[in-house]
């Protein structure tokens, strides 16, 4: 029998949506971008942000404020953040940094899955269960 999960009952925050006419009170990329951002740091917070969960599918696309570069139409999330999925394309090609909040937990999330200890134990008595 499978062992009971908490409810995802928190909030989760918002991360990487831009200003709009609807809602100008939203960030412009544009004034988050730093060019003296460590590319390394960059390609591992892109791939942390490509890898979320879909928590949502949108009709049409999303294109890249300063370059038009489709983005995407959904939305992902690691249960903590939630974020459009062409963020890591603001992250990677346009050197817009996010948070330092943000960036301290996915390095702790990181930290986190690399410290596991690997228990095959489940994996071998159920594998072979229909």
């Amino acid at each position: 029998m499978p062992e009971p999960r908490e409810p995802a009952d928190r909030t989760v925050r918002l991360l990487g949506f831009w200003v709009t006419p609807e809602d100008p009170s939203l960030p412009d990329p544009a004034g988050l971008v730093d060019p003296a951002w460590e590319e390394s740091q960059r390609h591992w917070v892109a791939d942390y942000l490509d890898h979320g969960q879909v928590a949502g599918s949108w009709m049409g696309v999303s294109r890249c404020r300063p370059c038009s570069y489709p983005n995407g139409s959904r939305d992902l999330t690691d249960g903590y953040y939630l974020w459009p999925e062409g963020l890591s394309h603001y992250v990677l090609d346009h050197s817009v940094r996010l948070p330092g909040e943000f960036l301290a937990h996915v390095e702790q999330r990181l930290d986190a899955l690399e410290e596991l200890e690997r228990e095959s134990s489940w994996w071998r008595r159920n594998a072979t269960r229909t």
